[in-house]
């Protein structure tokens, strides 16, 4: 039986402590402003308290000041004895006053009082919630091993269950308040609902381009409604979704073979880049036949249908694939399903960690491991017969072929696919001089880069370049030139001691690297993946986040603008970011308020009327891997 932690508790009992005291800071402010101050003494009226040694070094003090000259005493008799009245007066007339009458303050200037404390208050209390926002999120997502024994877990729940609900009895007491102010503002003023109190709160939309922004979706979840933290997964993205596929977690696979489960997210995720919104598309109840190797495969999409190949089960490397999957989901329109395809020809070796690009008809894969052996071979798929062709092995040791390596990542422009990074599982191979396989040619050929030389790095070992790496993410993009770009971000050193959390530009026709200095994780990431939409704009989720303390996998997706867009896509943006709820509006409503047609397909199904905005679909699945012990509270 494990016993309680003392750094855990200490973090439970500064968490409450911090709570209280932000909370108390906060009444007596707001009691500070309604209530009116004491009125002071008159400036002739002579301290009562003789006794006490601070009021007599004052009243020393006062009289040691230039005083006017003294009166007779007689007239100064008299003036003590008016004064005297004059209070008795005024205490009388307080005492027949009622009570509401005592301060009479104008409604807007107590408005404006209240949202000045407010406005100071908010900021520490959207601190204290982001922080216990951040530790219940890496306390759901370190990768510990509890055991057996449950005494721990149920510590933690309770700690994660206790900071979620004050984070969230927070945010009910601004909505209360924002709601109050309404209210108070006018009788006449009809009050907003709590969608367009909430888009009041928010900074005004601002178009940045080459700057990560974190998107915000679990607080339109119930638990269970979005997928955990994972690493080994990957993500592709049409112009209106992002899907992940599979990934590994060791709690997660804990809490499976307890079950009798695949102990790797054995399901099929999708996000609404409008609603921002998760839905779990396919999993073992609902796809049979989803396959078991799902950590470091390769997913790509073609005519809205998701296509997947090799990957490795767990343990990793001692069951590997070969096989190509199709994935048809009811947010593209299909009827949900999974098909293996039924192949023939000269199949690939049964490997993890390779790259694939579609070409024509073909699709391309290249390189890859076994978790022994490592290969650069290139071998091709004919997806309209279905037949798989090996086109090129690679024999490093008799001519110039790049070396086999894995969780490398490729980029196509049409007559070449180049082989970014990568290694083995001891090394990695430099961005400097670039394999790129000859589609036409059916030969390898080398580019040599050019480095950035604006980076302050230039005179560190990589002379401009990004430094060698291998389980980064990569995507590509064509700019309004007509350029081909490549973005990289993340990825680790062979040696296992050397993380990167940069953002990398290369541009496929001039071979010109470009260090993005205006963007960066925000801390080092690996195994994690990434993807764009067609719109030029780049999400990263999940992955190995690294600190110096400890690795914990995380779900936390970003986007970020590569270019500038349309201006269409633009004010698409700007009308996401002020509505979230866009899906409760029937699509007709939406086209007749001028919003074009393309991007209201871009939307789920509408949500039925009357559904509260945080209420889950009764018709969505919830992951199989959830454990009801960690679900997070739900109040609002």
């Amino acid at each position: 039986m494990n016993i309680l932690k003392p750094a855990k508790l200490r973090c439970i009992v500064f968490s409450q402590l911090r709570h209280t005291w932000t909370f108390i800071l906060f009444v007596a402010d707001l009691l500070r402003a309604i209530l009116p101050a004491p009125p002071p003494p008159p400036s002739n009226q002579v301290p009562l308290n003789g006794h006490n040694n601070n009021n007599n070094n004052i009243y020393d003090l006062i009289m040691d000041q230039d005083m006017p000259e003294e009166q007779p005493p007689q007239l100064e008799q008299e003036q003590l004895e008016h004064q005297q009245e004059e209070e008795q007066l005024q205490q009388l007339q307080m005492l027949q006053e009622p009570h509401d009458a005592l301060v009479p303050i104008d409604p807007r200037e107590f408005v404006a009082r209240f949202q000045a404390i407010a406005g100071g208050a908010a900021e520490p209390m959207d601190a204290a919630s982001d922080l216990d926002e951040e530790e219940e999120e890496d306390d759901d997502d370190v990768d510990v091993d509890y055991g057996d024994s449950d005494s721990e877990s149920e510590f933690e729940e309770m700690y994660s269950d206790e900071s979620t609900s004050s984070s969230d009895e927070l945010e009910e007491h601004k909505e209360i308040s924002t709601s109050v102010l309404n209210a108070m503002l006018s009788p006449d003023q009809p009050q907003q609902s709590p969608e367009q109190s909430q888009s009041n709160l928010l900074p005004p939309y601002a178009f940045q381009p080459l700057r990560l922004v974190k998107c915000q979706y679990r607080e339109k979840h119930s638990p269970g409604g979005y997928p955990q933290a994972r690493s080994g997964h990957r993500i592709i993205a049409s112009n209106s979704h992002l899907y992940s596929l599979g990934g590994y977690n060791p709690r997660s696979a804990l809490i499976a073979s307890r079950r009798g489960r695949c102990l790797l997210f054995q399901e099929l995720w999708s996000f609404n880049l409008a609603t921002c919104t998760w839905k779990l598309e396919l999993n073992a109840d609902n796809a049979s036949n989803m396959p078991v190797e799902l950590a470091s495969n390769a997913l790509t999409i073609h005519n809205n249908v998701l296509i997947s190949h090799g990957g490795t089960g767990y343990p990793f490397g001692e069951s590997c694939s070969n096989d190509c999957y199709i994935y048809c989901t009811g947010s593209a329109g299909a009827t949900p399903g999974v098909e293996r395809l039924k192949v023939t020809g000269d199949l690939p070796t049964a490997q993890y960690g390779p790259g694939i690009v579609i070409h024509k008809h073909f699709l391309y894969t290249i390189g890859g491991t076994t978790g022994f052996d490592y290969t650069c071979d290139v071998y091709r798929l004919d997806l309209r017969t279905r037949t798989w062709e090996n086109v090129y092995i690679s024999r490093p040791e008799m001519r110039d072929d790049p070396e086999g390596r894995y969780r490398h990542e490729v980029v196509y422009d049409g007559k070449h696919i180049f082989v970014l990074g990568g290694g083995t599982s001891h090394s990695v191979y430099d961005l400097q001089r670039i394999p790129a396989y000859n589609l036409e040619a059916n030969c390898w050929n080398y580019f040599d880069t050019y480095p950035d030389r604006s980076t302050s790095e230039i005179e560190s070992c990589n002379r401009g370049y990004p430094k060698p790496r291998k389980c980064f993410s990569c995507v590509q993009h064509r700019s309004s030139n007509g350029d081909i770009e490549a973005f990289i971000t993340g990825g680790l050193q062979g040696d296992f001691s050397t993380y990167f959390a940069d953002i990398w530009k290369l541009n496929l026709r001039t071979k010109q690297w470009f260090r993005i200095v205006t963007a960066t994780l925000p801390r080092p990431l690996y195994f994690h993946s990434a993807a764009h939409s067609d719109n030029g704009c780049m999400y990263v989720f999940g992955g190995i986040e690294y600190n110096e303390k400890e690795m914990r996998r995380r779900n936390d997706l970003y986007k970020m603008w590569m270019t500038v867009p349309k201006l269409s896509e633009m004010c698409w943006d700007a009308i996401t970011y002020y509505n979230d709820n866009l899906d409760f509006y029937d699509p007709k409503a939406l086209l007749k308020a001028g919003i074009p047609k393309r991007f209201v397909q871009r939307l789920p199904p509408q949500r039925r009327p009357g559904m509260d905005k945080n209420e889950p679909d009764p018709s969505m699945m919830i992951s199989l891997y959830s454990n009801p012990k960690r679900a997070r509270s739900t109040t609002h």
